[in-house]
């Protein structure tokens, strides 16, 4: 007789089981990593918050601060509200034109399109920053009739036309400023807008080269974004790119009337200016929603032309604050629209 072959432990992995217990292994090992790096962002957000923070209050006269802040005007003040208030609101107009250009039927309404871009405000001053803020949107708007890959497209398109209509912005109004440093502006700021328009022009041979691959899953996904991306430019882009420039100019004048009310003397073309340079550096997610970042610029542009550290230090802190209250209650309309989808998913 065949002498019986010694099963094996049970523990051990053979050919059959071991695959199913490498991906949840690989699977694990990428989440922890995931979340490693999530912390250290926000970590170093953090960190670099509080560094320019110190070192834009170090050394500043309080008592000249506090002085600024007990002779402000206040109506200018409520001005700058209202200047700020509507920059939120031309920036969901030109969200909305854009997801119009994208849909194939009914648009969707002002109403629906404004309550998902303010709930999305809220997140752009938590640590995420704008990333936050962007997420939110694509979470809210699946509620509309597009798909994913539309909504994610139609928010890159959102940003790239407002770091566009903030170029823009800069390059007629860096001129007034009498520095090296907005000589070199000038012509970054047109480098990147004439390649921004060579790679329109140049948006249909492109897809023509990449056409004889159209089967392979990257180059078919790119040539859908082109597409997309070609019915956003004919239809309408300008009317975006208008609303993207009335926001950016709404938010320098919002910082024009601060600047007034703390009897800061630039004219409103310079603050258009500084203003526009100044958001595109915030943009950037790394500082907890800009704080640090916002002062370091302020102050340092503003002593261009020839502003005291203490009045910019102030507007820029007054800046932070109002649009930071005039983006809180997006945290409301959030669990509002969250609440009205979960009592609609049942149903669906």
């Amino acid at each position: 007789m065949l002498a019986k072959l010694p099963k094996e432990p049970p523990l051990r992995t053979t050919a059959a089981n071991g695959p199913r217990h490498v991906p949840l292994s690989i699977q694990d090992a990428t989440s922890r990593l995931q979340t490693h790096r999530h912390w250290l962002a926000l970590g170093f957000s953090f960190a670099l918050t509080a560094a320019t923070l110190f070192f834009v209050f170090r050394g500043i006269d309080r008592q000249a601060f506090a002085r600024l802040l007990a002779m402000q005007d206040r109506g200018w003040l409520a001005v700058a509200v209202a200047f700020l208030a509507s920059q939120i609101f031309l920036g969901g107009e030109r969200w909305r034109s854009i997801l119009c250009a994208l849909m194939r039927g009914p648009p969707p309404s002002l109403a629906s399109v404004q309550a998902v871009f303010y709930a999305s405000i809220f997140f752009n001053y938590l640590p995420l920053g704008t990333v936050g803020g962007d997420v939110a949107r694509i979470w809210l708007a699946r509620r509309f009739s597009l798909s994913l890959s539309q909504i994610v497209l139609s928010i890159l398109v959102d940003r790239v036309l407002t770091v566009a209509a903030l170029i823009l912005l800069a390059l007629v109004t860096l001129p007034t400023i009498s520095s090296p440093l907005a000589v070199t502006a000038w012509f970054g700021g047109a480098a990147i807008l004439v390649a921004g328009a060579l790679g329109i022009l140049l948006l249909g041979v492109i897809e023509r080269l990449l056409g004889r691959w159209r089967r392979q899953r990257l180059i078919h996904h790119v040539l859908r974004m082109a597409e997309e991306l070609r019915q956003v430019r004919t239809r309408t882009g300008l009317a975006a790119l208008c609303f993207a420039l009335a926001s950016g100019a709404c938010s320098a004048f919002g910082a024009y009337c601060i600047a007034r009310s703390l009897g800061i003397g630039v004219g409103p073309i310079s603050m258009i200016a500084v203003i526009s340079i100044m958001t595109l550096v915030v943009a950037l997610p790394i500082s907890v929603a800009g704080w640090g970042v916002r002062e370091l610029s302020l102050v340092a542009l503003l002593g261009l032309l020839g502003v005291d550290r203490e009045a910019a230090l102030a507007l820029s802190v007054e800046l932070g604050l109002i649009s930071t209250f005039l983006g809180l209650p997006g945290g409301v309309v959030w669990l509002m629209l969250r609440g009205h989808r979960k009592a609609a998913s049942p149903a669906n």
